[in-house]
């Protein structure tokens, strides 16, 4: 709990960048983190995740380990692109949540670029600018949401974003995994 904030737990109206390795176990750290968020004892948080890289039969497959993930809201991306998933999030969105995890940052501006037919950085501007304003409280519940964004690195492990997600970002965490995969562990800077 004292991980994000020495007020115990994940803060409201923040957003945190999650970076690692590809299969180094962002998705399943994080969702595992939504999960709990959602059913803590005595708090009603309301939970999301956007999925820009799953479908529903990847999704079943981590249920069958870790059940409590089926407990969690899920937006597919990939059954709304021939939609404008634009405004699918914005209208998800709009319902208003404590927590949501999106599953990547790039794949979801990516979604929306291609599908939207807008530029890089204006896809990076609106996804920046409505994490922002449900930070602010700007929805139906006026629940000022925490964000937890999974983001892709360089292969030499540099963080791939523009200054003005770095400058949206309240922290940074990094899932890592040393040793084999037989006798190793994860931890988390």
């Amino acid at each position: 709990d004292k991980f994000f904030s020495n007020k115990i737990g994940i803060p409201r109206a923040c957003n945190f960048i999650v970076i690692g390795d590809p299969g180094v176990g962002k998705t399943t750290v994080c969702l595992d983190m939504l999960a709990d968020a959602q059913n803590e004892t005595g708090k009603k948080n309301k939970v999301l995740f956007i999925s820009a890289e799953m479908n529903e039969i990847d999704m079943y497959e981590y249920m069958e380990r870790y059940p409590k993930f089926g407990t969690v809201d899920i937006l597919f991306l990939a059954d709304y692109v021939d939609e404008n998933p634009k405004l699918v999030i914005e209208q998800m969105l709009e319902e208003g949540y404590d927590l949501v995890l999106g599953d990547s940052f790039v794949e979801i501006q990516e979604t929306i670029k291609e599908t939207c037919y807008m530029s890089t950085s204006g896809a990076e501007k609106w996804l920046i600018d409505l994490m922002i304003n449900h930070n602010k409280g700007k929805n139906k519940s006026n629940k000022y949401t925490t964000f937890l964004m999974i983001q892709q690195m360089t292969k030499g492990g540099v963080f791939v974003g523009s200054n003005k997600l770095k400058h949206s970002t309240t922290g940074m965490m990094e899932i890592r995994f040393s040793g084999t995969e037989n006798s190793g562990q994860r931890y988390i800077e």
